[in-house]
């Protein structure tokens, strides 16, 4: 009986060394990230190439008496928006993952218009409210 126990653990212990793979063993599953969280990161990096791509730089507004600003996408909730006579604010951005050309800021719960932007022409639309549109072009 002595001896069938014995073999039994170290038929055990072999099966459990198998069991862990050649390569030393596996990789616990904190250190491999789950291909669902892969690809996920995936997409918010292409988003906010995307967003970077479409509206990092500066803008100047075609009518003479509105200043130009400039714009920095930070990340796929957040942008800076920096006015010469104002200076810098970190605002809330808000858009659809389908339609990366429409954004909506915001600063502080208070929205501050939605801006799209003309794949084609390069112009950038600013409606503050229902009535004003204002348009930039990139320098």
């Amino acid at each position: 009986m002595k001896r069938f126990i014995v073999l039994l653990l170290s038929l055990a212990l072999v099966f459990t060394l198998a069991a862990c793979g050649g390569d030393g063993g596996g990789k616990s599953p904190s250190e491999s990230p789950a291909p669902a969280e892969s690809g996920e990161k995936q997409s918010v990096d292409a988003e906010l190439e995307r967003l970077k791509e479409l509206y990092d730089g500066k803008w100047i507004n075609e009518d003479p008496y509105d200043g130009p600003f400039t714009m920095e996408v930070l990340s796929t909730t957040s942008v800076i928006i920096t006015y010469e006579a104002t200076g810098s604010n970190v605002c809330d951005l808000f858009y659809s993952a389908d339609d990366l050309t429409s954004i909506s800021v915001s600063l502080s719960g208070m929205s501050l218009g939605k801006y799209s932007i003309d794949t084609q022409t390069g112009i950038l639309s600013f409606r503050p409210n229902d009535t004003d549109v204002f348009t930039y072009t990139k320098e």
